[in-house]
């Protein structure tokens, strides 16, 4: 959908719950540890009423195909397979991360019978590595995530990987996506921020710009399936217009495919109903409450998506960017790390002094890019069959 005169298209959205499913860890990629926290937040969570009438008939007046449910643990919710049921209904292609300890047979079965083909299972990690087993992370579970994924691809359930990139993790992050991508998953990486139980780990955890050069990038771009979820990504704006066959922004951030930040692309709406731009700022970038506000109001009023869905404002390095339209550098990072959600992507190593500044790396970004489009066009088509 080409977006113009104020009519946005968001084509995913993410909400979460809060109920943990024994979370061992300190530090989780979303969602609290502390039980005071977690009893407090299920208190205020929105009901399935308010979830089908804010979230599922609202999301789909933005545009929204997909829905992701994560948390804590989506799961755990009495009511989860009443609202898969009633995604699947609407048309949305239905995403559910958890960190595989719910996961089994009947549940599975379960939830194919009401998703079919729209279902994908998608799980939390930070390595698959034995020796980053830590009770530091989530990696304390990473059997039952094996065991889990077995199960799903046995049963005809399209799998995908969430790796949660950190300090922690960044020298096994090739070993993680090799093993990934030899089971024919998807992935896509998201980097570890200060939310909740990982606030006091975040300076101690977070990777550098000299991980992302030297460690994170280089995984990435040798790792076709997790193409397109990644910045630094050194795309001219131009040959995505020509690749996805014209200019299909949500503003000035391109979609079909959506490449570099997804910030523009899809909606974090946390269990109380608080919507942001990413679903990493659920906690502290919040653009208005669904209870107080309609969907569409939030994303064509609210002046966190007016300024965030317009890359022309992005300041620094990335503001004077070739690939500003593309990438848009990583709004959690410079958030988290700046304070300003629009201030550059302080882990980009990529220094330019000006648009006419070439990366290294972009004939690379399109050769792939284009091989990417073609090969994910018939796997669309497959998937339709």
């Amino acid at each position: 959908m080409t977006v113009m005169n104020g009519t946005y298209n968001f084509p995913s959205l993410y909400f979460e719950t809060t109920r943990r499913c024994n979370l061992r860890c300190k530090i989780c990629m979303s969602g609290s540890n502390v039980p005071e926290i977690v009893d407090e937040s299920t208190k205020n969570e929105l009901t399935y009423d308010e979830i089908v009438e804010y979230i599922l008939k609202g999301g789909k007046d933005v545009g929204a195909s997909q829905i992701g449910f994560s948390g804590g643990e989506f799961l755990l919710r009495e009511d989860a397979l009443d609202i898969v049921s009633a995604a699947t209904t609407m048309d949305y292609e239905v995403s559910i991360l958890t960190n595989g300890l719910l996961i089994d047979e009947d549940l599975l079965v379960k939830l194919k019978e009401i998703a079919g083909k729209r279902l994908v299972i998608s799980f939390g990690m930070n390595s698959v590595c034995d020796s980053k087993i830590s009770e530091e992370t989530r990696d304390v579970d990473h059997g039952g995530v094996i065991e889990a994924i077995d199960l799903c691809k046995e049963l005809g359930i399209r799998v995908h990987g969430v790796v949660n990139v950190g300090k922690f993790n960044v020298r096994d992050i090739d070993d993680t996506f090799q093993w990934l991508e030899k089971r024919r998953m998807t992935f896509n990486r998201s980097p570890f921020v200060p939310r909740n139980s990982g606030k006091e780990y975040f300076e101690e955890m977070r990777f550098s710009k000299e991980d992302m050069e030297k460690h994170i990038h280089p995984a990435l771009r040798r790792h076709f399936n997790g193409y397109i979820s990644y910045t630094p990504f050194f795309l001219p704006m131009s040959v995505h217009d020509e690749v996805s066959g014209g200019k299909v922004c949500n503003v000035t951030v391109p979609q079909n495919p959506s490449v570099g930040c997804w910030v523009g692309t899809w909606l974090g709406i946390s269990a109380e109903g608080d919507v942001s731009p990413c679903a990493t700022m659920i906690d502290t970038l919040v653009a208005g409450n669904l209870r107080e506000r309609s969907m569409r109001d939030i994303v064509e009023q609210s002046e966190i998506f007016r300024t965030v869905l317009d890359r022309n404002k992005l300041k620094g390095k990335c503001g004077r960017c070739r690939y500003k339209l593309t990438c848009g550098g990583c709004r959690a990072m410079a958030y988290y790390c700046t304070g300003d959600y629009m201030e550059e992507d302080p882990t980009c190593f990529f220094e330019p002094e000006d648009e006419s500044t070439v990366s290294e790396h972009e004939e690379e970004t399109i050769a792939n890019f284009k091989r990417y489009w073609q090969l994910a066009a018939v796997a669309k088509r497959l998937h339709e069959m």
